[in-house]
């Protein structure tokens, strides 16, 4: 399941999706980011879905002025 989620860094606004699976528990969580010229749209989605059916939640983010 992913939802969209914002959190500040040094008073930007960056966005991001989070990913979480399907569990009653606490899970482990991968945090990932695209290098400095690509933003989360460009197929870390895929990456991201494959964590979370693996049991762990994904925070995947733009970095601040990039992206959303």
């Amino acid at each position: 399941m992913r939802s969209d989620f914002t959190f500040e860094s040094n008073g930007v606004h960056c966005a991001a999706w989070l990913y979480q699976p399907e569990s009653d528990k606490p899970v482990p969580c991968v945090v990932m980011a695209h290098g400095f010229s690509a933003v989360r749209e460009q197929r870390l989605d895929a990456y991201a879905e494959r964590f979370a059916q693996a049991g762990m939640a994904v925070l995947l983010f733009d970095y601040r002025h990039f992206g959303s």
